[in-house]
């Protein structure tokens, strides 16, 4: 594991001490975001129009900015955004600007993928394999690339894969359910979408201290509501207070589909494109998460039950509601923003088909999925802003790419051009075939096998 942190820190260190010094400002929602960090440091106020009246946030972001506003329960003008990241990152922010929040965005990252080794050995993954999957999260997936860049998302990854792997260990310690639970309550103020997942894991959580302690060592109960209680309470004075409503959800979701709400469209189309859209698709840019079908396929026939059903239940009501609102795309962004937070969570999937099937042709799958992941999010990194997408159906990290004299955008499918239907039935054939190959791989002539060992 510390060839791990080591690797990791300085990929996200260095990448983003440059992307923030010499490459691009901030975009899409990021200096909205930073610009409640600027309000609350300097104006000791949630009157955001102060900063963007007064232009403070020029510090950071060279251009005009459209104010992101909503507003409060009292006419007063309010950020549209959550304000529990901004707050999160204020020291580093006050410290180092924009760079400092971006590099606690980066600390979250590192600490993300130190967690989705850690859950991998929990779950009886051999250290080799957890290391290699480890490592193509870390330089071929999602995560590298809001490693450099001040959304919110990574804060909810880390939070939910944590408590996630604190639920499937086989005992807790007090300090562990504390720490837990402190976690779950600030996703709400992350994002009140990511409440969702504060209620599941929550829960399982408790399911899990009931099973270990039964009905004794009521301090460990204790100590897992205290702290989302008063979170919980916390946040119902501020929606009232600020908002003039109990609902938590009444003044939320606005930054993600405006003026929309979910279940306002349906979600099948959404569905495909969270998965193959070359602009947004998760599968489609980071083709490593190609074994997930296999992995979970042997997690059926292994009867991974406790686990399958947590992610059953965390994933689908999720995808659900984001996937039926017009926006699902998450706006201008780069790829897979929404489900981001769930991605880290299916690390086991991963894993547990690398290490079963264990035949030439996984490994050659392997290597060529995080060489294109790699080359992906380098090629993110440059002209400025080449990792953000708007809907035009044409992915901007990728244009210029040819592949056999076509351009890799004409293959590739898009939920934002007509006549597409044949392109997404080729690639879900194509993603299809290689599962199944990956499946039928394993009882061909085998690698020897890697040693379980555990660091």
């Amino acid at each position: 594991m510390p060839l791990l942190i080591l690797i990791s820190s300085i990929v996200f260190l260095i990448t983003s001490f440059i992307y923030v010094q010499f490459s691009s400002p901030p975009s899409g929602d990021e200096p909205h975001y930073l610009i409640i960090s600027q309000t609350l440091l300097k104006y000791h106020s949630l009157n955001v129009m102060l900063d963007y009246s007064n232009g403070d946030y020029h510090a950071f972001y060279p251009y005009t900015i459209d104010p992101h506003l909503s507003y409060g329960a009292h006419g007063q003008l309010m950020p549209l955004h959550s304000i529990g990241a901004p707050i999160l990152w204020l020291l580093p922010f006050y410290v180092l600007g924009r760079l400092g929040a971006v590099f606690f965005i980066s600390l979250l990252s590192i600490l993300i993928i130190v967690n989705i080794y850690k859950l991998l050995i929990t779950m009886n993954i051999g250290a080799t394999y957890a290391f290699v999957v480890s490592m193509a999260y870390a330089i071929a997936s999602p995560v590298y690339l809001y490693s450099h860049l001040t959304f919110i998302e990574p804060v909810g990854a880390l939070i939910c894969i944590y408590v996630l792997r604190k639920i499937l260990q086989k005992e807790r310690t007090l300090t562990e359910v504390i720490v837990s639970s402190l976690l779950l309550s600030i996703l709400p103020w992350v994002h009140i979408r990511f409440a969702y997942f504060e209620l599941v894991l929550f829960f399982a959580l408790l399911f899990r201290i009931y099973e270990q302690n039964q009905l004794k060592h009521f301090k460990y109960y204790a100590c897992l509501l205290l702290p989302v209680t008063i979170s919980f309470l916390a946040y119902e004075i501020y929606t009232y207070s600020f908002w003039g409503t109990l609902n938590p959800g009444a003044i939320e979701m606005n930054d993600i589909h405006h003026n929309s709400s979910p279940f306002a469209a349906a979600p099948f189309n959404a569905m495909l494109g969270i998965f193959l859209d070359q602009q947004y698709g998760f599968l489609i840019n980071f083709p490593i998460f190609i074994l997930l079908f296999p992995g979970i396929f042997l997690a059926i026939k292994n009867h991974c039950t406790r686990y399958n059903l947590l992610m059953l239940i965390l994933t689908v009501p999720y995808i659900l509601l984001f996937a039926s609102i017009n926006n699902w795309t998450g706006g201008w962004s780069p790829p897979a923003r929404l489900i981001f937070v769930l991605l880290p969570l299916y690390s086991f999937y991963l894993a547990s088909a690398l290490q079963q099937i264990n035949s030439l042709f996984a490994c050659l799958v392997v290597a060529a999925t995080t060489l294109y992941g790699l080359t992906y999010n380098i090629l993110s990194l440059s002209p400025a802003l080449n990792s953000f997408n708007s809907p035009t159906g044409y992915n901007r990290t990728i244009l210029h790419l040819q592949l056999f004299n076509f351009r890799l955008t004409d293959i590739l499918p898009s939920m934002f051009l007509a006549n597409q239907a044949s392109l997404f039935v080729l690639w879900v054939v194509i993603f299809a075939g290689l599962s199944g190959s990956l499946i039928l791989s394993q009882r061909l002539k085998r690698w020897p096998a890697v040693p379980h060992d555990h660091h």
